[in-house]
């Protein structure tokens, strides 16, 4: 089954709730199990939304975030699952391009590559910031959201602040 080829049936496909079943096995996690194409799109989608102008560092803890969520008993076990949670609650998602009403086009070739290559780095365990840590949560440095008092904050890298929950982390 090829993946769609406009943005928008992307985006579709990667919301709907299919099996995650598109493998090239070109890429595998740091388990060494094949991870799907889908899901190294959604992932790649993450960090290009949310993090196309960071540092390869900036984008590396984006995805971390996001297979810190993966790993978590409170979200999704799925990267699709955790980038695509709460999309139809508007601006209430750690994600905020999957609910912000803006469409999303990808315009920038190769920031999309870096964010596939950073993408299947994070997957497969290639890459972890230390200083990101368990984080779970991270906002623009130009906001101050209701949670972050509640968070024990991690590290800044860029212009995002990344956040773990304070006490209680456990994974699965």
């Amino acid at each position: 089954m090829p993946l769609p080829r406009t943005m928008s049936d992307k985006l579709a496909y990667a919301r709907a709730d299919l099996p995650a079943t598109v493998f090239d096995g070109s890429v595998t996690d740091k388990k060494g199990k094949k991870v799907s194409d889908k899901e190294v799109w959604c992932m790649a989608t993450a960090i290009y939304f949310e993090a196309r102008s960071e540092s390869y560092r900036g984008q590396v803890a984006v995805g971390q975030v996001v297979m810190n969520r993966v790993a978590h008993r409170l979200y999704p076990e799925t990267i699709c699952g955790v980038v695509f949670q709460n999309q139809n609650k508007r601006n209430a998602c750690q994600f905020s391009f999957a609910c912000d009403g803006i469409p999303e086009r990808v315009t920038e070739k190769k920031a999309w590559d870096q964010a596939m290559a950073t993408a299947k780095d994070v997957i497969a365990g290639k890459e972890y910031l230390t200083e990101v840590g368990y984080s779970t949560h991270y906002h623009a440095t130009y906001v101050y959201p209701h949670r972050a008092p509640r968070m024990k904050k991690n590290t800044k890298i860029g212009l995002h602040v990344f956040y773990q929950f304070k006490r209680g982390w456990k994974f699965g």
